[in-house]
């Protein structure tokens, strides 16, 4: 009997490798986003001087406000007529926040003009507050600008640049992640089977009915009596936790380069097709058997697409076929096309 329960303790371990390995198995964390641990976004209006004659002209009333504003603070009183030399420019600065951002830390900010000046090069950000949408300062943006490379033809952008490191955070952002004694995730890719999965793979995991799946996108989370004071801990030990991610059959075609993408395991139901001469059977229907028809044993997408290209198949008729075939009903999946 001893002899007999090692045997079956052996098999069972090596039956598990195999399992881990067939399985498609991704993180809960690669899967879902943890409400409330999102970044804001930062706003505030700024100068940017030391410009070469290329920044606003005389008759941009806001960048004659803005100087004017700097130099009273300075303790000058200044003509608005005189001000301006076109070593100015007004410009719209703005940032993203991230999540459990500390006092000190450093973020890379964004500038913009907003009036005629010509180009940002050379040129510095003065100290400028920035706020979120509920009107609070979160950030001070300063420093030399950096002018970034366009998307043309090597041309450089030069009335949007950027401060690396120029935000400075003034206050903490500390989202609120546990609300009510619950955690809520949000699946990227909502699907009913997913959400389940992974709130049957929390429960397993720590042994209690913890998590509920309120839709196919929100799973609600319960944090355990064991777990609390340790919130981080807990969402830590949950992130890793994988779990195989259900996927809807879908097969994308772009039209204009032939390119085919889809799951290997899109079926097809038995079907003749006969294009620009070439009839292809798929499956064993009970079509009239002809000389002119190619049998082909398989009935998934993959195989199909196969074996049409080892034929020679043009990129646009492997299309036209994929359209027929979607329109008749045997293809079980979505087609979408590019």
């Amino acid at each position: 009997m001893q002899r007999l329960i090692n045997t079956i303790c052996l098999l069972a371990l090596i039956a598990l490798p195999l399992t881990t390995l067939t399985a498609q198995e991704t993180r809960i964390k690669d899967l879902v986003n943890l409400r409330g641990q999102r970044t804001n976004s930062l706003i505030g209006f700024g100068l940017v001087i030391g410009l070469n004659k290329s920044g606003d002209s005389p008759a941009s009333f806001a960048t004659s406000r803005a100087m004017g504003s700097v130099l009273t603070r300075l303790g000058m009183a200044p003509d608005n007529n005189q001000i301006l030399t076109q070593s100015a420019a007004a410009v719209i600065v703005t940032a993203d926040l991230p999540a459990f951002a500390k006092v000190g830390d450093k973020i890379d900010v964004k500038v913009s003009i907003v009036g005629d000046a010509v180009s940002l090069a050379g040129g510095t950000l003065l100290l400028t507050p920035l706020k979120a949408g509920d009107g609070e300062i979160y950030a001070m943006a300063e420093g030399p600008i950096v002018i970034g490379q366009a998307t043309g033809e090597g041309a450089k952008t030069l009335t949007v640049a950027r401060v690396p490191g120029g935000g400075h955070i003034e206050r903490d952002f500390i989202p609120t992640l546990l609300k009510d004694g619950q955690i809520d995730l949000s699946l990227r890719t909502p699907d009913f089977t997913t959400s389940y999965r992974v709130s049957q793979a929390i429960n397993q995991h720590f042994r209690n009915r913890i998590a509920i799946p309120l839709d196919p996108s929100h799973i609600q989370v319960r944090l355990p009596d064991d777990y609390q004071g340790r919130l981080t801990a807990f969402i830590a030990e949950l992130e890793v936790l994988k779990v195989d991610p259900d996927q809807r059959a879908v097969v994308i075609v772009n039209e204009r380069t032939g390119t085919v993408v889809m799951g290997g395991d899109v079926r097809i139901s038995d079907v003749v097709v006969s294009h620009n001469g070439l009839s292809i059977q798929v499956g064993q229907g009970k079509e009239a058997k002809s000389e002119s028809v190619v049998p082909m044993q398989g009935a998934t997408i993959a195989e199909l697409v196969k074996s049409l290209n080892q034929m020679g198949v043009k990129p646009e008729d492997l299309v036209s076929i994929l359209q027929s075939i979607h329109a008749s009903g045997a293809l079980k999946a979505e087609l979408r096309l590019l």
